[in-house]
This record gives C-alpha cells, structure tokens and sequence, in this order.
C-alpha cells in the first residue's frame, strides 16, 4: 500500500472512501475535505473505476436474450415455518408433559401405593403375632427365666386360690 507521507491518508483508506464515506474515521474526513491532494487521488480512483465500467459495458457480448428470472412463488406456510412452529412445539411438549403425568399417576403411583400396602400389612402380621406372644406368656423373658417352668404348669384352679375373685354384695359400694 502507498502512503502519502505521514499526513496524507493511505491508498487503502481512499478505497474506502470512494466505496463509503461513512467507513471513515471523523479525523480522516475532516482531512479528506482540506487536504487537496487526498481528494484528487480520491476523484482519479472514481474517475477510473467509471471508466473501467464503461469500457465493460462496451465490449461485454450482448446476451442473446433478456436473462428474466422466474418470479418466486411464496411457499404456503406449512407447520414448521412462522407461526405454525411454535403451536406444534407448544403442542408436543404439552402432549410430553402430559405423558409423563399420567404415566407417574396411573402406572408409577399405583405400584408404589401397592408396595406400601403390602409392607403395612407384613408389619402388621409381625405386631399381631407379638401381641398373641404377649397374651399366651405376659411376663417379660427376664422374668420367665427368674420363674423357671412352673408358672407355665399353674392353671386357673391355682390363680384363683391365690388372687379370689372380688364378690360384690347388695347394698355396699365398691371403692371407685
């Protein structure tokens, strides 16, 4: 590229001043305005780019005949373009969502649900057969061991001796 000493704008930059102005910096069209020997370099580069353009109209071959090109047809709107797009994206996610939805009501739910109901009643089996333990022998195992065998062996006929039965008579009140 040539440059026109230090003050003077480079080849490069009056291109672009011929092409656009507005490309220029504010400092380099200020000096494009005062600076005559930018702006005539500026003036032969447009004075040669119009003549080579002339000179290409002039010996370009005419063509046979008139290049027309075919009038575009607008495409009809189909479902992925404009608007459509959106509502067939709205509509899938909402059908997804849904899906998934039902899918945890219907199917995750009820198998969980059952999962749980069979656990409680297992735990309830368990507690229902302490509770049987628990009436068939009441004393703690401690205390079994302490007692050995014979509480086992005592019947009815022997609790009754020992802790009678309290009989209540006409006329008296029993201590509340």
């Amino acid at each position: 590229m040539r440059t026109y000493a230090d003050k003077h704008l480079t080849e490069d930059r009056i291109i672009r001043a011929v092409i656009d102005e507005a490309q220029l910096l504010r400092h380099e069209k200020e000096h494009l305005v005062q600076c005559l020997v930018c702006r005539d370099e500026k003036t032969r580069l447009e004075q040669d780019l119009t003549a080579l353009g002339d000179a290409a109209s002039r010996l370009a071959p005419r063509p046979r005949r008139a290049v027309v090109l075919p009038e575009t047809k607008g495409k009809s709107p189909g479902w992925l373009t404009g608007h459509h797009s959106w509502a067939l994206a709205s509509v899938v996610c909402t059908v997804l969502v849904l899906f998934f939805l039902g899918w945890n009501f219907f199917v995750r739910l009820p198998q969980s649900r059952l999962a749980s109901v069979e656990e409680e009643i297992q735990k309830d089996g368990q507690f229902m057969a302490e509770i049987n333990d628990l009436v068939e022998n009441p004393l703690p195992q401690v205390y079994r061991d302490i007692s050995g065998d014979g509480y086992a062996e005592m019947d009815e006929d022997l609790m009754d001796f020992l802790v009678p039965e309290v009989e209540e008579h006409a006329g008296e009140s029993s201590p509340a």
